[in-house]
């Protein structure tokens, strides 16, 4: 059995598509040795993710997990209670969302999640279309295509004005609300458990993409995990440690060494 040569109190933040789950298969095999630890330890692990309530709800079970989680780029919080959730929302209601996007669409070669059906969400990320329909039911915020990338920062400078703002993802661009990030979740989830067991927790994130960087760098043990095509993205955070391998091994591997696990 794997042992933790530590007493230290320890909450793990995970980011999924890329992080824990593997870019192309969406599989966390490689994940399991660190994934069953965690269990036996009773280590909170909170994802962090730009997916949907449904998404994570069935992830979860297949992880045999459950504690609170990030839906949508720290647009909402769900916080286990007996048969429901308690919902904490941080970001804009989707119909907002969805309101403004039609009129950037009019400035900008977008394309978004509502204006595709299954089958197109399938196509884009690999996912079988009953899961590429949990993706597209949203409650904040809308993952999109941008067809011309050199006009992200324009749009960006555009969508700011109207109280919103757009962060890259692993696959799309996301419209979500101005001030809702990743972080801003983390820090509250990190309130909640100091303030519900009484202790200060120790926060690790690990994470892939740019819209992890805020998350990575608001908590005392940031892990870069490696991309899918063996780069990593540019970021500067203080006490960063960069994962050896990439995706679901990287994370298990970096989580090991980072506890000590023998």
């Amino acid at each position: 059995m794997l042992q933790k040569d530590t007493k230290t109190d320890y909450l793990i933040f995970t980011d999924l598509d890329g992080t824990l789950l593997d870019h192309k298969t969406y599989e966390f095999n490689e994940a399991k040795e660190m994934l069953d630890f965690i269990r036996e330890q009773k280590i909170p692990l909170i994802i962090v993710t730009s997916k949907t309530k449904d998404e994570v709800v069935e992830l979860q079970k297949k992880l045999d997990i459950s504690f609170p989680f990030v839906i949508e780029n720290g647009a909402g919080i769900f916080i286990p209670k007996e048969k429901t959730y308690e919902l904490i929302s941080l970001g804009k209601n989707y119909d907002t969302t969805i309101s403004a996007f039609k009129e950037y669409s009019k400035k900008f070669p977008i394309q978004g999640f509502h204006e595709m059906n299954d089958e197109e969400v399938s196509l884009y990320t690999g996912l079988p279309k009953n899961k590429a329909k949990k993706a597209r039911k949203r409650t904040f915020s809308e993952p999109f295509i941008l067809k011309d990338e050199t006009k992200a920062k324009q749009l960006k400078q555009l969508v700011l004005t109207d109280g919103f703002d757009v962060v890259k993802g692993g696959r799309f661009y996301h419209l979500i609300t101005f001030g809702q990030d990743k972080a801003k979740a983390v820090l509250e989830m990190k309130k909640y458990y100091d303030n519900l067991y009484n202790k200060n927790f120790k926060t690790i994130a690990l994470g892939d993409g740019e819209n992890d960087i805020t998350m990575l760098k608001c908590v005392d043990i940031p892990i870069l995990i490696k991309k899918y095509d063996g780069t990593f993205i540019k970021c500067e955070i203080n006490n960063l440690t960069k994962s050896r391998f990439i995706g679901p091994k990287g994370w298990n591997n970096s989580l090991k060494r980072i506890l000590n696990v023998k």
